[in-house]
């Protein structure tokens, strides 16, 4: 009985088990014939049951303590590293401040390079945009906002993608940017946003002499009382409907 004790330490040692096979192995020690001699006293009897199973279940203990390591982990460096992104943006944004865009712009490149999958760093992404738009680096614009728009999270996808038709309509191609203003609507939360965004559409569409499509958008807009662009969306459709006398 004494060598069979053995040889499982021995197995113990050499495979050390995963947690779930950890629970399963000390389940079955325990439905196993009997290794230890029962005694009448209870703790003696619960004290032989730990010495033969305790690898087992110390394995079993151990694997939660790490997994509950990694967790903490996770989470602090995660904290960590949205502070310092916090940090580097509010600095970024003092050469901008001051009017200082060649300077603003390496630092808010830095910035949304270095932190992209943080909130801090989409903002530095869209305050870039802004710059090079200011600068009538259109493309680079759009390009930055593109890379940004892949780890976007869902607070900055809809403002990232109306930024790229924003660029798009400024550097003249309405059609582009009409798509974009559409997929910034579809994304945007609110109502009010998505509203914004299709006036944006639609606008682009009119550019891009697109009258058909525009008022379809304009009169829907129009039935929408309340909002800020329900009156904008009636004035477009009567210079819409004079375009077409």
């Amino acid at each position: 009985m004494l060598s069979g004790n053995r040889a499982r330490t021995r197995l113990f040692v050499r495979t050390r088990p995963p947690f779930s096979q950890a629970l399963s192995m000390a389940q079955a020690t325990r439905n196993s014939a009997p290794l230890v001699v029962h005694s009448d006293d209870p703790i003696e009897n619960v004290t032989s049951w730990f010495q033969a199973n305790q690898k087992p279940i110390l394995y079993g203990v151990g694997a939660v303590i790490v997994a509950a390591g990694a967790i903490f982990l996770f989470r602090t460096t995660n904290a960590n590293a949205r502070e310092k992104a916090s940090a580097a943006l509010y600095q970024a944004q003092a050469p901008l401040s001051e009017g200082k865009l060649p300077e603003a712009q390496a630092a808010l490149q830095k910035v949304a390079t270095r932190y992209a999958s943080t909130a801090s760093g989409q903002q530095a992404a869209i305050l870039l945009a802004q710059v090079l738009f200011d600068q009538k680096q259109y493309d680079a614009g759009i390009k930055v906002l593109e890379s940004a728009s892949g780890s976007a999270g869902a607070d900055f996808s809809a403002s990232l993608q109306g930024l790229i038709g924003a660029g798009y309509d400024a550097k003249g191609d309405h059609m582009k940017a009409a798509e974009h203003f559409e997929k910034a609507s579809g994304l945007a939360k609110f109502e009010l946003d998505k509203g914004q965004f299709r006036a944006s559409e639609a606008r682009s569409l009119m550019s891009g002499k697109k009258m058909d499509e525009a008022k379809k958008i304009w009169e829907d807009l129009a039935t929408r009382e309340g909002f800020p662009f329900a009156q904008e969306a009636k004035v477009r459709l009567g210079e819409i409907a004079g375009s077409v006398k």
